[in-house]
């Protein structure tokens, strides 16, 4: 009954009838928890791996990894946290290709009917980059594609719904960027008091990690498309690069 109570909850928090609840998890003696916000396409699945293999035996610092569902707003008011940011583009890129490959390889879930329409109008990413913003069929059918794709569809700022000035009221321990993944983790492992070491090594399998070789780049015009349509998530990543410029690691 505990399990099918656990269940009916967790479909009404994503249906939206219920509200998600995090709490902080008990902490050792003099250890601290920190909660990963899970922005998707943005290395999640890999700082998950390694909060993991960490586990809450290290005596400094227990992470607590979340689905894509919790948001900042859904954390404890207390909660440490930490996040990792992409830059709109790429990670509209890797979203369209995870679910025009149903997730493979890591789990397979197949589309929905609007997945289906989607990938059955734009075989791929610059095909539907370059519809967006065009007359007629063509413009409705890319957005519809857009809406109906999650990580596309998402903006990385909805994580922050109604905390918009979150970054000087509730800031967080460090942010971490794709593409200077490396050292934002190395600036956040000294933060906590983390061995840098303890990221566990890039796994194209389990973090979920994109071959590029045989899909068509990106057109001048699609990237132009996407800078458009991702315009507050293009202000949310340069906002995030100030911040963490302004709060760098730790001298060791």
């Amino acid at each position: 009954m505990v399990a099918v109570g656990q269940g009916i909850r967790r479909l009404g928090q994503r249906l939206g009838f219920q509200p998600l609840r995090v709490r902080n998890p008990r902490a050792k003696a003099g250890q601290r928890v920190v909660h990963f916000l899970h922005i998707g396409k943005n290395a999640g699945t890999q700082v998950s791996l390694t909060a993991k293999a960490l586990g809450s035996s290290h005596p400094k610092v227990r992470i607590v990894p979340h689905g894509h569902d919790v948001q900042l707003r859904h954390l404890p008011a207390e909660a440490a946290y930490f996040f990792s940011i992409r830059n709109p583009v790429t990670r509209f890129k890797s979203g369209f290709y995870n679910r025009k490959n149903k997730g493979l390889p890591v789990r397979l879930v197949a589309w929905s009917a609007h997945e289906a329409r989607a990938f059955a109008a734009f075989e791929h990413a610059n095909d539907l980059a370059e519809a967006l913003f065009s007359d007629g069929a063509q413009g409705r059918e890319a957005w519809a594609a857009m809406a109906s794709l999650r990580h596309a569809g998402q903006h990385q700022s909805d994580w922050f719904l109604q905390s918009g000035a979150f970054l000087d009221i509730r800031p967080p321990v460090h942010i971490l960027r794709l593409e200077a993944f490396d050292s934002d983790f190395k600036a956040f492992s000294a933060k906590v008091d983390l061995p840098a070491t303890v990221m566990e090594p890039a796994d194209k399998s389990a973090a979920r990690i994109t071959d590029y070789g045989d899909i068509p780049p990106l057109s001048d015009k699609a990237i132009a498309n996407l800078e458009q349509w991702y315009a507050r998530d293009m202000a949310f990543y340069a906002m995030c690069e100030d911040w963490i410029e302004a709060h760098p690691a730790p001298e060791v």
